[in-house]
């Protein structure tokens, strides 16, 4: 008999409910993530591809979720999608903190100008960022606990260098009232994702234990965008993503494959 892999160690640890949700879950999120990539690179795009856009980050947010471990993590990664949604609709409404953007009808449903999935995507990266944080072995002071914060943070900032260009340009989820010099984007929407994403981290605190789903559902969607921006030649785009990947997988092998790591 073969040793159990890692994702069968982690659902072994995860209560009967969510053991099964995730098993109806991923391979949905599975499909939608071969069909979207293959619909770009074979120029294929079809008129559904906002609803399948949105029920994308539906099954990412809900794959975040369910891997949580306990129920303070739960909550804790449910407020942050609240709190992603809130910001988002702060940022529509007054151009703070990330510069004046509108969204368009692409993404449905939608509540104070905001698509509703906006919050579980914001839940899915921090859960990814955090996650990743927590297994660089960062020493277990007070002062390393912030650091990894930090971290985190920047993580997710990164993550929205290769995620923006394609979503407000090929996909066209939102448009920019001011156009910056990243691909259409300004300055002042990264600042806004890490104060955000620290802020989001800051939730999640230093005590959240390690979710490999986040984790997963995380790379799966760097792959997605770095994937999709070389089908449009978005190079540097596509070398970001494909660069945080290969740092991902770095930190996921040097880290322990038990359901006992110290989380971030």
């Amino acid at each position: 008999m073969s040793a159990p892999t890692q994702p069968e160690i982690i659902l072994s640890s995860l209560p009967r409910w969510r053991r099964a949700a995730l098993t109806a879950v991923v391979p949905v999120f599975a499909l939608l993530w071969v069909g979207g990539v293959a619909s770009h690179w074979l120029g294929r795009e079809n008129t559904d591809q906002g609803w399948l856009a949105a029920l994308f980050l539906l099954f990412a947010g809900l794959i975040a979720l369910l891997g949580a471990r306990t129920r303070r993590d739960t909550a804790a990664l449910a407020l942050v999608a609240l709190l992603g949604f809130v910001v988002e609709a702060i940022g529509v409404r007054f151009g703070v903190p990330f510069g004046d953007y509108v969204y368009t009808g692409v993404l449905q449903p939608q509540l104070l100008g905001v698509p509703v999935v906006m919050g579980l995507a914001w839940m899915a990266l921090v859960a990814f960022g955090s996650d990743f944080a927590g297994r660089l072995r960062l020493p277990t002071s007070p002062a390393a606990a912030t650091t990894a914060m930090v971290v985190a943070a920047l993580w997710v900032t990164a993550c929205d260098l290769v995620i923006d260009p394609l979503a407000a340009n090929q996909f066209g989820y939102w448009t920019w009232v001011h156009e910056g010099n990243y691909y259409g984007i300004p300055f002042t929407n990264f600042v806004g994702w890490f104060v955000t994403g620290l802020l989001a981290c800051r939730i999640v605190g230093p005590r959240q234990q390690s979710n490999f789903w986040a984790g997963f559902v995380g790379t799966a969607i760097l792959l997605f965008f770095s994937l999709i921006a070389l089908a449009h030649s978005l190079i540097p785009v596509a070398l970001i993503g494909f660069g945080l990947c290969a740092a991902r997988f770095s930190a996921l092998r040097k880290s322990k494959p038990s359901v006992t790591q110290r989380p971030v």
